[in-house]
């Protein structure tokens, strides 16, 4: 049986709720989400258990965040979540869908947005992923960051999110088959449409400093041979509690907020957090003398 957290489920409250965060700072109605991505390098890496728990680290600490599931492979969020998806991503890339109506509510009035699973990838064409990026970009109303988990594979939204997203990062393990498979990808996607820059978050990291070499050596031959940067955004250490956490659809920032890997995750939540606030500002329209 799934666990269904005690936050508000009526349409109508969702709304109100929405309709209050849409005037905090007196946001305006043109304003932009920041979207965030998140890829795994490889299977199994933890993507979508990251995702869900630096959305929830951001909510803790005040921040206005929507955890977004355009993973066409599993139900990630919503497992983790404890929500039964009401929408596909088919149902959200034909366009005729109001995003608003499937947004559902989070942990400290986060959103969420689970999908189910899709059979119909390779029939997704360019321009509706482009368009529904465009519409998560347009939830600045309700949200500063838009986080994005985007599976493993390499789809025609994740392509439009290496164009397009405002930070991608890449979700990897400590492991030479994981940064292997992980630098394949990133090569496949650079030769789609060019990035001056991708991110690293290395997950299941066995100390503090044993990834930096394995990161700055994709870097470097990233730098030599894509004409990419990379760089590192932290890590995430071991964490034997995690299963408990998904198993009772509890963030585990929540559940073990003290664990080292909840430290290191609320590390990692505040430097996304940051770099929303300086591209916020490098978009921020001059006002008039």
């Amino acid at each position: 049986m799934s666990f269904e957290p005690s936050f508000p489920r009526d349409q109508a409250t969702l709304l109100r709720m929405l309709a209050k965060r849409a005037m905090i700072g007196g946001t305006p109605a043109f304003a932009k989400a920041k979207t965030f991505v998140l890829f795994g390098g490889s299977k199994q890496v933890g993507t979508t258990t990251l995702c869900h728990n630096l959305a929830c680290a951001m909510a803790l600490s005040g921040q206005r965040v929507a955890a977004v599931d355009l993973n066409a492979f599993n139900l990630g969020l919503a497992h983790l979540t404890g929500r039964t998806p009401q929408v596909s991503i088919e149902e959200l890339l034909s366009g005729k869908l109001d995003l608003h109506e499937y947004l559902v509510p989070g942990l400290a009035a986060s959103l969420l947005l689970p999908t189910e699973a899709s059979e119909r990838v390779g029939e997704w064409p360019t321009a509706a992923a482009d368009r529904l990026i465009e519409q998560l970009m347009g939830l600045g109303r309700h949200a500063d960051i838009v986080l994005i988990d985007a599976g493993s594979e390499i789809t025609p939204i994740t392509s439009a999110l290496w164009r397009m997203a405002h930070l991608f990062l890449i979700v990897l393990h400590p492991t030479a088959d994981v940064i292997t498979s992980g630098y394949e990808r990133i090569r496949t996607l650079q030769a789609y449409a060019p990035r001056y820059q991708s991110h690293v978050l290395m997950n299941r990291a066995s100390s503090s400093s044993g990834h930096a070499d394995l990161v700055a050596g994709m870097d470097s031959t990233a730098q030599k041979f894509l004409h990419l940067e990379i760089k590192a955004s932290g890590h995430v250490e071991v964490a034997s509690e995690i299963g408990a956490a998904s198993r009772a659809a509890e963030p585990f920032v929540q559940r073990y907020p003290d664990h080292v890997a909840s430290k290191s995750i609320q590390r990692i939540a505040d430097r996304l957090v940051r770099e929303a606030s300086s591209l916020s500002q490098l978009t921020q329209p001059k006002r008039a003398a």
